[in-house]
């Protein structure tokens, strides 16, 4: 059972939340590995905003899931309270962007569609999954606008070069009885993005779950969400790029 963090005493309230110093991460330019620092968890929020095209009622509650962040340096539980936040901003952003009347007008459409072409009523609903379906079929996202769609072809490469890696070191510490084997970096060039991979489709087909995950209550406890913000920030610079083009 995992331990109640209760209320942080007064005299602790600004002090890093010791679970942040449990990771390290690797120097670009030296390649050694240090602990983070308040300076490089805020500098890695900053760099995911939004532009000034982006109503204020949507950026205000952006920065807030973006303080939510900051602050899981002191309060490590934030960085999922955090996310979380940030997936109800996109939605809102999503339903400003397109409006509720036009969101009404797509789903009927959409049900229509279907009862002709099956003869059975369609089950579109309102919520974040169509909203995203919304969006991918007005064009106000495309898989460009993605930094992950850019980077996926090279990330697959990566991971099968690390899979083969481990499946090698495994094979020769069995032949030659040493209990541990020291791997060398994997050199990989940058690949061009794949053609085939549906970025959006995939964000349509997760997004949503990930967000009821949080929404129906949720025990998550992990701070690997700076791509979650990517992604929000991304889709909703696109949304409103769109709008003034």
């Amino acid at each position: 059972m995992p331990e109640r963090d209760r209320l942080k005493p007064l005299e602790e309230l600004l002090k890093p939340d010791i679970r942040n110093s449990y990771f390290v991460r690797k120097d670009p330019k030296t390649g050694e590995y240090l602990t983070g620092s308040l300076e490089s968890h805020y500098a890695d929020i900053e760099r995911h905003s939004l532009h000034d095209e982006v109503p204020d009622d949507v950026a205000i509650q952006f920065d807030v899931a973006r303080n939510l962040y900051l602050f899981a340096w002191f309060e490590y539980r934030f960085f999922n309270v955090a996310e979380a936040n940030a997936l109800n901003v996109l939605e809102l952003a999503m339903k400003e962007r397109a409006g509720t009347i036009e969101i009404e007008h797509y789903i009927k459409q959409r049900n229509e569609e279907h009862k002709t072409k099956t003869g059975k009523k369609g089950g579109l609903k309102k919520g974040m999954k169509t909203l995203m379906e919304y969006c991918r079929d007005h064009q106000l996202v495309t898989n460009e606008g993605f930094t992950r769609w850019h980077q996926h072809a090279t990330m697959q490469a990566y991971h099968q070069a690390q899979h083969e890696q481990g499946l090698w070191a495994i094979s020769e510490m069995k032949r030659t009885g040493v209990s541990e084997i020291e791997l060398p970096e994997i050199d990989l060039r940058t690949l061009p993005p794949d053609p085939d991979y549906d970025h959006v489709q995939h964000l349509i087909d997760n997004v949503n779950k990930m967000r009821n995950d949080y929404s129906h209550g949720s025990t998550m406890l992990h701070n690997q969400v700076l791509g979650t913000f990517e992604m929000v920030s991304e889709f909703i610079n696109q949304l409103y790029a769109a709008r003034t083009t």
